[in-house]
C-alpha cells in the first residue's frame, strides 16, 4: 500500500452571533487581539481548522486535523510545498518512521516546532486513522490497548458575564454529569479571577467539584504566587500556564512553593521540549495538544511523563471532531491519564460534517471501538464552509 494523494481542506466557520468589538483591536477583518493585555494572543472571529485526507492505491483513506485557529493557510502551504513530497509514495503503515523523516528534514536548520510540527500533526493523525481502517482495529489498539473504557472529563470555559452567571452555569454543568470545571482568566484582572474561584469553592467543596484555573501565561510572579497559594487552600486540581511560556525556571520555582500542581503543555511541541519541563519539575501535569503534536509524538510525551510519575491531561482548544477523536484514543491508551478537557462548542461546530463515534455519558467520554479514529467525514456537508481545497497527487 502506498499514499497516492493528499486532500487539504481549509475550513472557516463564521460566528453564529455578531462579534462584540469592545476591548478588541482588529488586525484584519477576521483577526483581533485584546486591548487589555500586552501579551494577548491573536484570535479569529471564525472557527478555523484544516482537515487532511490521505488516499492510497488500495482505496483506503485516513483523516487528520491540524490545529489552526488562525491563519490556516500557513500550515496548508507547509503541507503542500514541503511535507507532501516526503510522504507521497510511501507506505502509510510506517507512520512512526514517516514522523521522524518529516522532522529530520529541517532539524539541522532549527525548525523543530511551530507551524512545521502543527502541519506534521495533521498528517500523522490521518496516518493512524488510515492504519486502523486498514487493519480493522481502533487506534487505541494499535497504541497498545486501552486502560479504560471511559474518560473522566472536565468542562472547560464556563460561560457567564459575572460571578452569578458563572455559578448558575456551573450548576447546569453539574446537572449534565460534570464534576470538574476549568476557569479561564476572567479578563477583569487577577483579583476578579480569585474572587470567582473563591465563590465557586464556597458553593462546592472539593468532594463536589474539582476546580482548575488557566491563567494563559499572563500572571506576574507575584500574582502567580498569590493565586497559587489560594488554589492550594481550595484543593484545586491544577494551575495551568501561570507564567509566560518562556519562563521555565519560574514555573519550576512556583511548583516547589505551592501545593497545587502546575500544568503546562499547550505551546510545547515534541518530546524534546517536554523533556526539559518535566525533568526540571516545571510541569507537574503535562498537557500536550493533539493538533500540535500528533498521535505519535503525544504517545512519546505521555510515556516520558509516566517515567517521571507525572499525570497526563491532554489540552484541547479549537479542535473539531477529528482532533478530539484522536485525543480520546491516546487518552485511553496511556496509563497516566488524569482527566480530559471537554470543549462542547468546537464539537458542535463540526457536528454536521464530522460524525464522531465517541459519546458523552454523564460527564465521561465513552471510548469508541470502530476501526481507525471512528469519525465519518461528510465532504459534501462540509463544502459550504471550505475556504480553500486542494489535492496533491503522487
Amino acid at each position: 500500500m502506498i499514499i497516492t494523494s493528499i486532500d487539504v481542506y481549509i475550513v472557516k466557520i463564521p460566528p453564529a452571533r455578531p462579534v462584540q468589538k469592545n476591548g478588541k483591536r482588529f488586525l484584519t477583518n477576521d483577526y483581533f487581539v485584546s486591548d487589555s493585555n500586552r501579551r494577548s494572543c491573536v484570535y479569529s472571529i471564525n472557527a478555523e481548522t484544516v482537515f487532511v485526507k490521505l488516499g492510497t492505491d488500495e482505496g483506503i483513506e485516513g483523516w487528520g486535523e491540524i490545529l489552526a485557529p488562525t491563519h490556516p493557510e500557513i500550515v496548508a502551504t507547509i503541507l503542500k510545498t514541503h511535507l507532501a513530497p516526503i510522504v507521497l509514495g510511501e507506505n502509510p503503515l510506517q507512520n512512526q518512521v514517516l514522523w521522524d523523516k518529516m522532522l529530520d528534514t529541517l532539524r539541522e536548520r532549527g525548525y523543530t516546532g511551530g507551524y512545521l510540527v502543527d502541519a506534521m500533526s495533521g498528517l500523522d493523525i490521518a496516518l493512524w486513522d488510515l492504519k486502523g481502517k486498514a487493519l480493522g482495529l481502533p487506534v487505541y489498539m494499535l497504541l497498545g490497548g486501552k486502560y479504560r473504557d471511559k474518560l473522566r472529563c472536565y468542562c472547560s470555559s464556563v460561560p457567564g458575564a459575572d460571578v452569578g452567571e458563572k455559578l448558575d452555569n456551573i450548576a447546569k454543568i453539574r446537572e449534565e454529569g460534570f464534576h470538574a470545571v476549568k476557569i479561564h482568566t476572567f479578563g477583569k484582572g487577577k483579583t476578579a479571577d480569585l474572587e470567582l474561584l473563591q465563590a465557586i469553592r464556597k458553593k462546592y467543596d472539593a468532594s463536589q467539584l474539582d476546580l482548575m484555573y488557566d491563567a494563559h501565561g499572563k500572571c506576574t510572579h507575584t500574582e502567580a504566587y498569590t493565586i497559587g497559594r489560594a488554589l492550594s487552600e481550595m484543593d484545586a486540581l491544577f494551575f495551568e500556564a501561570p507564567l509566560t511560556f518562556e519562563d521555565r525556571p519560574g514555573h519550576s520555582k512556583l511548583a516547589q512553593a505551592i501545593d497545587t500542581a502546575v500544568a503546562v503543555g499547550e505551546p510545547l511541541r515534541t518530546i524534546y521540549a517536554f523533556k526539559e519541563w518535566i525533568s526540571s519539575g516545571a510541569a507537574e501535569v503535562v498537557q500536550p495538544d493533539m493538533g500540535r503534536n500528533g498521535i505519535t509524538e503525544m504517545m512519546r510525551i505521555g510515556h516520558l511523563a509516566e517515567a517521571y510519575h507525572v499525570p497526563f491531561a491532554p489540552h484541547l482548544s479549537a479542535h473539531q471532531g477529528v482532533g478530539h477523536a484522536a485525543s480520546v484514543h491516546v487518552s485511553a491508551a496511556l496509563s497516566n491519564f488524569m482527566i480530559y478537557e471537554y470543549q462542547p462548542n468546537a464539537l458542535r461546530a463540526s457536528a454536521d460534517y464530522a460524525k464522531v463515534s465517541f459519546r458523552l455519558e454523564n460527564g465521561q467520554i465513552v471510548v469508541p471501538n470502530e476501526p481507525g479514529l471512528g469519525v465519518e467525514m461528510d465532504e459534501q456537508a462540509m463544502g459550504g464552509l471550505v475556504a480553500e481545497h486542494f489535492r496533491i497527487q503522487a
